[in-house]
């Protein structure tokens, strides 16, 4: 009997001690299992598209078609020079044209009009450079831009500001009794026109570089 007691109180001492333990590691591995729980990261703002008006679109390819229209006309205008001082080397060598002063005076207004062509060029591009926006499009065309204004650039500085310079060379040679009295000036202020023209061209192809950098996505 007395050994049936001492079994009784063993046991009652020994299971809460087996339960406070088996709940002291359930809660240290269910804290375990929190500590190690994945935290959701926020997810990143869905960053909105620009959307570019169809306006803004013909304003850059209307931009694109008169800057290569004026790179093609070029090939007119050298020819026209061409033409004038392939004559004035043969008035210098005893021809004789009565036209030749006025062709120059012509020659001389015409090249104030490419003068005005190119000057509303160069404003064009700057009033679209505050309206560019980084956009794939855009950037497409401020591209094709970019070529036809650096072909326009290279026209005038090789071909017709060098035709222009020979022109001058070549009339101030002949005497003002042949080829009129203004003749070397109006020679004269058609070669400083086609330097003047390639600065216009040279300041348009900075800003179209410009925008070519404001549109890049």
């Amino acid at each position: 009997m007395k050994k049936i007691i001492l079994f009784l109180v063993a046991v009652s001492v020994v299971s809460p001690a087996y339960s406070l333990a088996f709940s002291l590691n359930k809660l240290q591995v269910s804290d375990f299992n929190a500590k190690t729980a994945v935290v959701p990261a926020p997810s990143a703002p869905v960053k909105a598209e620009t959307q570019v008006s169809q306006d803004l679109v013909n304003k850059f390819n209307q931009i694109k078609n008169d800057i290569w229209r004026l790179e093609s006309d070029t090939t007119w205008l050298r020819n026209d020079i061409n033409r004038l001082e392939a004559e004035a080397r043969s008035i210098e060598q005893g021809s004789q044209n009565a036209f030749f002063s006025n062709d120059l005076r012509s020659m001389a207004r015409s090249m104030s009009d490419w003068s005005n062509r190119a000057q509303r060029l160069s404003m064009s591009v700057k009033q679209l450079l505050p309206l560019a926006v980084k956009d794939k499009k855009l950037n497409d065309l401020a591209r094709d831009i970019q070529w036809d204004a650096r072909d326009l650039y290279n026209r005038f500085q090789f071909d017709i500001q060098n035709a222009a310079q020979q022109l001058e060379w070549t009339v101030r040679r002949i005497d003002t009794d042949l080829v009129g009295y203004d003749a070397q000036w109006q020679a004269s202020d058609i070669s400083s026109q086609a330097r003047d023209l390639q600065w216009k061209t040279r300041d348009l192809q900075w800003d179209v570089q410009t925008l070519v950098s404001k549109t890049q996505p």
